[in-house]
């Protein structure tokens, strides 16, 4: 179509001049991840957990895990823009040079032997264009071996789309015979000649005929043309009996398809579906015995449970109990797709004497929502299918950067085959140094990063160790979206003065709200003074001192002791709530990526309602940071936010007690080896405080009694620090405990809180 549009010829020869002009025989990376990252926006990638790989680690990972490159089949099952592939690719032309093959057979090799498969379909063309790169060595040897088909395919690896029916409705393997392959049509409406509503259909496909790649295309080419021929079924179905050799019963799917896929055509539906059906079959084939890797190599997608939209959140939840992953509970929310689908792809695509090596979160070697994935079970509807044991680590921590978002590690495995379980390796080869660069090259990294074997990082420790007060503590509430919670007050515009007991109110707009909250206008109305509640948030904590809260609209009855939606509020008397909560809940129901309402996402799991009624001492400490800050709470008006843990405590004495602990670089340090690792080094606290041996407060032990004093004495002169005006929580926190090492209190502390932790250690 270029050509037929005015200059569109004159623009061909353009873009061919400026391609010209690379020199595309010495490219030895794939040059394209980073023009892919820029055309695909952020959220987009965010969403599909994509971050490129660069090349020195590609290339790393390909030379440690294929080791026979000319038979090693490769399989990248989240391939992006292709660097896996193209080193892979590298690897066999290489090998097939140094054993004197043709550039023919060279570049015949590398197609029968590495492929690749993405969600995305920019990704699959970037893909495809970075193998043919990867081939151009071969190619201008006169390697061309006539039509080129190359095996990088649109797909969805996880296989998600298949439907599996067994005995009493339980799960089975498609590829293990049972089950079709299921294209959803969506409906719709049509308006000529006249309105019509289309139903939605699904196309199915016996799994005989899905993992069969050349049987499939033969299969649905065949549909498609007797479709725009509108041949009768009869014709179909004679066409079948006399070509393929399929059961009563897949015989009878395929006439069901054909028929549908007729209808379509009727419809004017036809035009892309062949293509869909094709794309989302070559997973299944990939799959096959024929067809599965000696080798899965690649990054898979990093997308935690708590950015997951509903429907795929409850899909993903769903698996993961098939899959005997599922943690829950407390730690649901740092559940993290990359390690399903490394396991999937395990059982999926990697043949049983073959080898995985894949890049996933840091955490996954010691965080309690890996704990699962750690023991190396690959299961299928809670039935075990093999054991997977990991052979070697690569970590990359947060000094090693520019690399991932979170730090990283390279997970080596291959199938365990012993009676006796699969035991972690003792050893990793940890990383350290920091790249110039994002897009390091080979020589860079290497001259900048150093590996030496240390131990495999400390595991995170069950709810069962530690301290009593891990079960005392809890999350405050996650008040989302926030711009319809927390507020700032108004200035009256008119010549009267604002009646106190209506406030003037807008929400609060924030840097840290996210699309598609960020570009909506805050709600502004007054509402009833009794429902506008101090909330500390993380940046309210100082050590041993409450900073300025928040306001927020907490739509808390008192009387009945419950949350209220709109409605509800509206019944009850309170018109300007009703009002501001109506104004929420439709911008809510308008924008929402889950299916609760605005109330039950504002009682997430109950950590907002679960508060009330509000204890008369807390204790509060900040979930992240540099340094741990905790302080007691006497409000007993104030709620509490997510970024703060809190527990009501009995007493002035035990709160001053927890705090000089918490405040401690004793506690922090100890508590080091439990963190995950951000970008920026150790960044969340959470419950790993009480890892630690911190024991209940006991009023006879005159340890105890003397860290409670000592932290009133600390209270005393981080309430007498001045705070400068708009001056960031981070620097006030410093100030203090600047004021306490200088009176001496904090050396005091961390005297006796060591005294403490070595005593009920011992």
């Amino acid at each position: 179509w270029t050509l037929d549009a005015q200059d569109g010829p004159a623009l061909v020869m353009r873009i061919a001049r400026l391609v010209g002009r690379f020199r595309l025989r010495d490219i030895r990376i794939d040059i394209l991840k980073a023009l892919y990252e820029s055309l695909i926006d952020p959220d987009t990638r965010h969403d599909l957990g994509e971050y490129y790989t660069p090349d020195w680690l590609a290339a790393r990972m390909v030379e440690a895990a294929v080791d026979n490159p000319l038979e090693q089949r490769v399989m990248d099952p989240a391939c992006g823009s292709g660097t896996f592939l193209f080193h892979a690719v590298r690897a066999v032309l290489t090998a097939a040079q140094s054993s004197g093959l043709s550039p023919v057979t060279a570049v015949k090799r590398a197609i029968d032997k590495v492929a690749g498969i993405d969600v995305h379909p920019v990704a699959v063309i970037f893909a495809r264009v970075t193998y043919l790169l990867a081939l151009i060595p071969a190619l201008r040897e006169g390697g061309h071996p006539g039509e080129v088909a190359l095996p990088v395919y649109l797909g969805d690896a996880l296989q998600w789309n298949l439907t599996r029916a067994g005995m009493n409705g339980a799960q089975m393997d498609l590829l293990a015979g049972s089950g079709t392959l299921d294209i959803f049509v969506p409906g719709m409406t049509v308006s000529e000649p006249n309105i019509t509503e289309l139903n939605p259909v699904t196309l199915r496909f016996p799994a005989v005929v899905a993992s069969d790649a050349q049987l499939f295309d033969r299969v649905l080419n065949t549909m498609i043309a007797f479709g725009e021929r509108d041949e009768p079924l009869g014709s179909f179905t004679a066409w079948l009996t006399q070509a393929v050799s399929a059961s009563t019963a897949d015989a009878r799917v395929l006439a069901e398809t054909y028929e549908t896929m007729r209808r379509l055509q009727a419809e004017g539906r036809n035009h892309i579906w062949g293509y869909v059906a094709r794309n989302l079959a070559r997973p299944v084939w990939l799959a096959s015995d024929a067809q599965k890797a000696d080798v899965v190599i690649g990054n898979p997608p990093w997308v935690s449970y708590r950015y997951m939209s509903g429907d795929f959140k409850e899909r993903f939840r769903q698996e993961c109990q098939a899959a005997n992953l599922w943690v829950g509970g407390k730690v649901a929310t740092q559940q993290d797709l990359s390690g399903y689908f490394y396991l999937r792809a395990a059982r999926l695509y990697m043949r049983r004497t073959g080898r995985l090596a894949m890049i996933v979160p840091h955490a996954a070697m010691s965080r309690q929502a890996y704990a699962p994935f750690r023991t190396g079970e690959v299961s299928y509807f809670k039935q075990t299918v093999f054991h997977l044991r990991f052979t070697q680590a690569w970590a990359f921590g947060p000094e090693v950067h520019p690399l991932f978002p979170v730090p990283s590690c390279v997970l080596f495995a291959e199938v365990h085959t012993d009676k006796a379980a699969p035991q972690l390796p003792a050893r990793v080869r940890s990383f350290t140094g920091a790249l110039p660069r994002r897009d390091a090259d080979r020589t860079e990294a290497d001259a900048n990063l150093v590996g030496a074997l240390t131990a495999w990082p400390t595991i995170a420790s069950s709810d069962q160790d530690g301290s009593p007060y891990r079960k005392v503590f809890r999350n405050g509430a996650t008040l989302f979206p926030r711009r319809f919670v927390l507020v700032d007050p108004v200035a009256p515009s008119g010549m009267l003065p604002p009646n106190p007991e209506f406030p003037l109110v807008r929400g609060r707009a924030g840097t840290q709200d996210k699309a598609p909250w960020k570009t909506l206008v805050p709600p502004e109305g007054t509402v009833e003074k009794t429902f506008l509640r101090p909330v500390l948030l993380g940046e309210s904590v100082a050590p041993l001192r409450v900073l300025a809260p928040q306001q927020a609209v907490i739509p808390w009855d008192q009387e009945r002791r419950e949350l209220m939606d709109a409605a509800q509020a509206g019944r009850r008397g309170y018109p300007r709530l009703s009002q501001w909560l109506r104004k929420s809940e439709a911008l809510w129901e308008r924008h929402k990526r889950s299916p609760w309402s605005f109330l039950e996402r504002l009682d997430y799991y109950g950590t907002l309602s679960g508060q009330f009624p509000l204890a008369p001492i807390r204790v509060v400490y900040a979930a992240s940071g540099a340094n741990l800050a905790a302080c007691l709470v006497e409000d007993e008006t104030a709620v509490v936010e997510h970024k703060l843990y809190w527990a009501a405590v009995e007493s002035l004495e035990e709160a001053r007690y927890l705090c000089a602990i918490l405040n401690s670089e004793t506690l922090r340090a100890g508590v080091a080896q439990y963190q995950s690792q951000g970008q920026w080094g150790a960044r969340d606290f959470d419950k790993y405080v009480f890892n630690l041996p911190i024991l209940r407060f006991d009023t006879d032990n005159s340890l105890h009694r003397a860290l409670a004093q000592a932290a009133k004495t600390a209270e005393d002169i981080a309430q007498n620090v001045p705070r400068k005006e708009g001056e960031y929580f981070v620097s006030t926190r410093k100030r203090v405990r600047t004021a306490l090492a200088e009176h001496g209190v904090a050396g005091e502390m961390e005297r006796l809180t060591t005294q403490l932790l070595n005593s009920s250690a011992a």
